[in-house]
């Protein structure tokens, strides 16, 4: 008898992990630019596992999903409007149903043969992004409970107007920021650990404002680029320090490099902070 248990219990095993295996999808869709000369991507993608990266091609996007379609409904659509191709992606839960990350996994690749701007709403998620070489006008994520890394590993051959960042309580790094080419960068975290480093090409003055409420940011600046420091100071339930390099307090909690006024390209940096901590560190 007991035998008998081991066996049925063996099958049915083995019957749901079929089953289970056997639930995930994988679709492919590429979207055209046609006669556009400019991509407009809407992301809102819910949870999952979300990848990102630039490709030399003609199509302006292709996008691999896996996905349980008991779980997840998911929409790609787009559209030529003037001279704009819009590009909306979309995913969301099935009713009475969690998700998973990796029932609902994205890899996409953006063409770095055309002018773009991304707007991306995510929620817990793992995000694996490089937008090195994408030729970025605007930048704008919303992102939830997430660990991830955004990457700039190439010079952005646009100037990139504006990259807005809202993170909750995310575990989130970036990485050869100053690659974008931006001229502002505005940062709002929450509860959690952020890991900012600005090294790259930077031409002109960009402008980067940094709001963390209840967590930990870490911050690397680029030796070499004149920067000038703005911040409220540090407090009972805050700090921000300052490591390294060679600046001046010009007035209260307002710090320069000796050739910042000169400069050309230069970093104008505003920090400000809730309960939590940033610590600045410069390197090459």
């Amino acid at each position: 008898m007991k035998k008998l248990l081991l066996v049925v219990f063996v099958v049915s095993l083995f019957v749901f992990a079929s089953i289970s295996a056997g639930s995930i999808e994988h679709k492919k869709e590429i979207v055209k630019i046609n006669d556009a000369e400019k991509i407009v991507v809407n992301c809102d993608l819910g949870a999952g596992e979300f990848r990102i990266s630039p490709a030399n091609m003609d199509e302006a996007a292709i996008i691999n999903i896996s996905y349980d379609p008991r779980r997840v409904k998911y929409f790609v659509e787009s559209e030529i409007q003037g001279n704009k191709c819009i590009i909306d992606l979309e995913s969301e839960r099935r009713k009475r149903s969690s998700i998973d990350t990796e029932e609902n996994r994205w890899d996409i690749e953006f063409s770095t043969k055309y002018p773009m701007s991304i707007n991306l709403d995510i929620g817990a998620c793992d995000a694996d992004f490089d937008l090195g070489g994408i030729p970025l006008t605007d930048f704008d994520l919303d992102i939830g409970a997430a660990s991830g890394e955004i990457l700039f590993s190439e010079p952005n051959p646009e100037r990139l107007k504006e990259i807005e960042i809202d993170a909750g309580a995310s575990s989130l790094e970036m990485n050869m920021i100053g690659n974008a080419n931006f001229e502002r960068f505005t940062f709002s975290g929450g509860a959690g650990s952020f890991e900012l480093d600005f090294r790259g090409e930077y031409e002109g003055t960009s402008h980067i404002d940094i709001d963390i409420g209840l967590g930990s940011g870490d911050i690397v600046l680029p030796k070499g680029v004149p920067v000038r420091i703005e911040s409220d100071g540090s407090n009972w339930f805050s700090s921000i320090d300052i490591h390294g390099n060679d600046l001046y307090e010009v007035d209260d909690d307002i710090f320069e490099s000796d050739d910042f006024e000169s400069a050309k390209t230069k970093i104008i940096i505003s920090l400000n902070v809730g309960m939590g901590s940033i610590d600045i560190r410069f390197k090459k």
